[in-house]
């Protein structure tokens, strides 16, 4: 991107900024009085371990999930490719139109929205449902309309649905409540995301406004979309996980509702006669992706795979402060979704979604639960760019005047400043 391409960018989000980042930084507060200094580096040490037991063990641990998944009444299909994924997906669908839907970043990766344009698909995550109706992209994978003001989405809720409510939180929770509702009780599919599985055969869903409950219960059909790095070995490592995404994803000490899923709803009232499908989901779908994670895992970029999708290395990432969802991949902004773009699309991919935007300044590992070390992982990007001759212009331009004139500005002359100032 050129620097007057960037220079638009950024001050197009001014804007924007005003609004997310004081919400940003107070997450920083609200972590801190949950833990102190001490306890919040001995926790991250122990997820830490708890994620580079799981991933060097993963394949293992993968064929026991399935298996006690599998005896536990859930259907687990593995996809190689996204395409395979929105196949798997509209098999299980078939003629239902009406589909709703939680929020998911492995349904970002896959595309589904755009795959299921043909049906009449929800979102029941009321920031996704926002950014729906305003036909937006998520601003950032926790708090998706973070930057919608009560003042924009009350306009866009009397021009989408001829209500006219009051310009504040309250009222704009409650319409959305009482419009979804309708939409859930209806639905015979319900796809959700997940953020942990436990190998001893347990799905695992956190959420605050109680839309992953309904998703994943009131439909016949539950489909769960996930990949195969969210498995760890056990319930208990399960629950740290989901306490470190409260924490270092919203701030919260815990999530208000944590949804343990171990198969599809049963009774047994009738006799002692074992009955499938009694108030919840009478059939569970588990969509396993892989989608060049198994090139990932055997890379030198494998401790991506550590990642629980907080977006806590947004939170304070100056590039992210300055162009937003601009840097980084459809799927996750930020450092993250510029690598892992570099597997799942390619090179020149990876260079248009910032590869060389990164300052390297190490906020993103000092906030990161898992400690991923994401500067050193684009340093290494940058490298395997280089090599295949792809690389900013100004780059170039730079080691041309260091190997011609010994500086990186050109050739100075006494008493005036160069035309061009790289920061090297």
């Amino acid at each position: 991107m050129k620097n007057i391409e960037l220079s638009k960018e950024i001050e197009k989000n001014q804007e924007t900024q005003k609004v997310i980042l004081p919400i940003m930084y107070s997450y920083k507060d609200k972590r801190d009085k949950i833990l102190s200094e001490e306890e919040k580096e001995k926790f991250r040490d122990e997820l830490r371990v708890i994620k580079e037991k799981s991933i060097n063990n993963i394949f293992e641990l993968k064929r026991k999930t399935i298996k006690n998944l599998e005896n536990n009444g859930i259907k687990v299909i593995e996809s190689k490719t996204t395409k395979d994924a929105i196949n798997e997906i509209r098999k299980i669908i078939g003629n239902e139109k009406l589909i709703i839907k939680s929020k998911s970043n492995t349904a970002n990766e896959i595309g589904l929205n755009d795959a299921l344009k043909d049906k009449e698909l929800i979102e029941t995550d009321l920031g996704d449902f926002l950014v729906q109706i305003f036909e937006g992209k998520d601003l950032h994978p926790v708090l998706p309309a973070v930057n919608l003001t009560p003042e924009e989405i009350s306009t866009k809720i009397k021009e989408k649905f001829n209500i006219k409510i009051k310009a504040n939180p309250e009222e704009i929770a409650k319409f959305v409540r009482e419009h979804l509702r309708e939409k859930i009780f209806n639905a015979k599919i319900g796809i959700t995301g997940t953020n942990v599985i436990s190998s001893d055969g347990s799905v695992f869903i956190l959420e605050n406004e109680g839309n992953i409950s309904l998703t994943s219960r009131i439909p016949d059909k539950h489909i769960i979309l996930t990949s195969f790095e969210k498995i760890v070995e056990s319930k208990e490592e399960a629950l740290k996980i989901i306490k470190a995404l409260g924490v270092f994803g919203t701030g919260q000490d815990y999530p208000v509702y944590v949804n343990i899923i171990s198969g599809p709803s049963k009774t047994a009232d009738i006799q002692n006669q074992l009955i499938t499908g009694a108030q919840g989901a009478k059939e569970v779908y588990l969509i396993l992706l892989d989608n060049k994670r198994t090139e990932i895992l055997n890379s030198e970029f494998k401790e991506l795979l550590y990642c629980i999708n907080c977006g806590a290395c947004l939170n304070f990432c100056p590039v992210y402060h300055q162009i937003f969802t601009r840097y980084g991949a459809k799927y996750f902004s930020g450092a993250k979704g510029v690598i892992s773009s570099y597997f799942k699309e390619n090179s020149k991919e990876a260079y248009n979604n910032g590869a060389f935007f990164c300052t390297t300044c190490q906020q993103c590992k000092e906030n990161c639960p898992m400690k991923i070390d994401l500067s050193s992982m684009m340093r290494n990007l940058r490298k395997e760019l280089v090599n295949q001759n792809i690389e900013p212009d100004s780059i170039k331009e730079m080691m041309k005047n260091v190997k011609e004139f010994g500086n990186p500005f050109g050739k100075i002359e006494e008493g005036k400043t160069p035309d061009k100032l790289y920061c090297c």
